[in-house]
């Protein structure tokens, strides 16, 4: 355990600077984040260096191959990888096109369905064995045996829901960085074992040191390929550790968010009303330009916004860990 300690807190410092100097790199290349002229005013962050997550998923998977030099990483590892790097692909693609488009738009949503679904689809039928056919029952000590097809369509939705709700939880500087550190701390706290650690203390070692440039006011974002990476490796790590059932109460924040522009789209399509006043979530609680919707707006400033949700991560996180650990000895 303590190569991979060791391992992680060198990870950190290298993340921090390797993540400064991709910023400048891009900075000086002119490539940077396209904003949505719409919600709460963000046109400062125009041009901001984007596609972070390309350094940090790089340094995650080198920690976890020098990690693998001192403990074994187990039956896990190749899936929770694999989903990793396919996930980020698919992100690396939305960004390619953004940036190609001069504009916050790439890939459309069906597209992004169709390409999870296919990634999914592959790591189901290659990786199959890494998968936990057994799933813990919240607030039980039971566990359910799940079939081959329902051990499918459970991956399927697994991938589609994390990566989308990761995704929709990067909009604010250093949201989805600190949430989905929490959330990796949660899963590893749920099933705690080396061959985890050695998965997920080094994926909380390059975040800190991404943090470090994307904390409020950001130097550098992680764009939809940090996000969809983040995406895979909780979905992978969900559906290899049999925690599949309990990623909607660790990973609260995200889901909250991907729920929030659900049920915008869906009133606003059958009633013409919001229910928010921007979603994802986090938009309705920024100071903004008013708008009519059933629920107030609070009016917060970004960083208020973002440390509450860190907050209310890290209460999700307990309520997850109460869950999963009811009925043990």
């Amino acid at each position: 355990m303590i190569p991979v300690l060791a391992t992680s807190i060198a990870l950190a410092i290298l993340s921090a600077f390797a993540c400064g100097a991709y910023a400048r790199w891009m900075r000086r290349r002119a490539i940077g984040q396209h904003v949505r002229d719409v919600g709460p005013s963000h046109e400062q962050k125009a041009g901001t260096p984007t596609a972070g997550g390309v350094v940090f998923t790089l340094l995650w998977m080198a920690g976890v191959a020098v990690a693998a030099c001192f403990v074994p990483l187990g039956p896990a590892a190749p899936f929770v990888v694999a989903s990793a790097l396919s996930m980020a692909a698919i992100g690396a693609l939305d960004d390619l096109l953004s940036w190609r488009r001069r504009q916050s738009l790439g890939l459309s949503g069906w597209q992004k369905i169709a390409l999870i679904t296919l990634a999914s689809a592959a790591l189901f039928g290659f990786l199959r064995p890494s998968l936990a056919t057994s799933v813990a029952i919240p607030f039980t000590s039971q566990t359910v045996a799940l079939p081959p097809v329902a051990l499918f369509f459970l991956t399927w939705a697994v991938f589609l829901s994390t990566t989308n709700a990761v995704n929709l939880t990067d909009g604010l500087d250093g949201l989805a960085a600190g949430v989905v550190g929490l959330v990796v701390l949660g899963l590893l706290l749920l099933r705690p074992s080396v061959a985890a650690a050695a998965l997920l203390v080094p994926l909380i070692a390059v975040l800190a040191g991404f943090l470090w440039h994307n904390a409020p006011p950001a130097r550098l974002f992680m764009g939809d390929v940090g996000a969809f990476a983040l995406g895979g490796v909780v979905a992978g790590f969900a559906l290899t550790s049999g925690t599949a059932f309990l990623l909607p109460l660790v990973a609260g924040v995200p889901v909250l968010e991907a729920a929030s522009d659900i049920v915008q789209v869906a009133s606003w399509k059958l009633r013409g009303k919001r229910v928010f006043r921007m979603a994802p979530l986090h938009h309705h609680f920024e100071a903004g330009p008013a708008s009519r919707s059933l629920l107030r707006a609070p009016g917060w400033p970004e960083q208020h916004v973002t440390i509450r949700f860190w907050i209310v991560q890290g209460l999700f996180v307990g309520l997850a860990l109460v869950a999963g650990w009811a009925g043990r000895g």
